[in-house]
């Protein structure tokens, strides 16, 4: 039978330890790079959240702007189109010879 070394469990026993404490290194790299991968997909959902909202309340805005621009384009045209018809109205009356009467205040 062949004779063991006298410290052989003992270099069993370090080369076991470093073998986990290599282990541990390892799964707290993997623990840190986890941590650091959650964090950033968390910053792009939240980043593009909120360009999402940026984006919307731009749309929202310009939506509005629009519409009020709108409705001043509409009077204006509705009050061109009365003007004129309210002339229209009085050279008509006006080749009847008629007028128009009008009350100062």
């Amino acid at each position: 039978m062949p004779k063991m070394r006298p410290d052989f469990l003992i270099q069993k026993r370090i080369q076991a330890d470093n073998q986990y404490a290599a282990a541990a290194d390892y799964a707290s790299k993997m623990a840190a790079v986890s941590q650091v991968t959650h964090w950033f997909e968390g910053k792009q959902k939240f980043d593009f959240a909120e360009t999402e909202k940026r984006s919307s309340e731009f749309i929202k805005q310009e939506m509005e702007a629009c519409n009020e621009e709108l409705k001043i384009r509409r009077r204006t045209r509705l009050r061109v189109l009365y003007e004129t018809e309210a002339k229209a109205y009085e050279a008509e009356l006006a080749s009847l010879g008629l007028a128009v009467q009008r009350q100062v205040n």
